[in-house]
């Protein structure tokens, strides 16, 4: 494979990622948790398989551990930690990631 379809293929991929993340966020919204569960599922199952990297705001926008979506005060506690002098997100499920 050549590099430009290399990296065709890999801004499509991004694209249906960030799609999926999107359909994700609407379906939690309308109170569907597993299938927003299983859209970011996808998505991270399509990031793996095409090694591709997240821009941050991607990156940052579910729990590798349970799937779920991150929304502030609804899916997350967002606190920071003096000790680390950084901002700790925990999850519902009690997995936690500082930022």
């Amino acid at each position: 494979m050549d590099n430009r379809r290399k990296k065709v293929i890999k801004s499509s991929v991004r694209d249906s990622i960030k799609k999926l993340i999107g359909q994700a966020r609407e379906a939690y919204k309308n109170k569907q948790h597993e299938k927003s569960k299983k859209y970011v599922k996808m998505a991270f199952d399509l990031m793996k398989k095409h090694k591709v990297r997240l821009p941050k705001e991607l990156r940052n926008s579910f729990c590798r551990k349970c799937f779920l979506v991150w929304i502030p005060n609804k899916t997350i506690k967002v606190a920071y930690d003096q000790k680390n002098d950084c901002l700790r997100i925990t999850c519902k499920c009690g997995h936690s990631k500082r930022v």
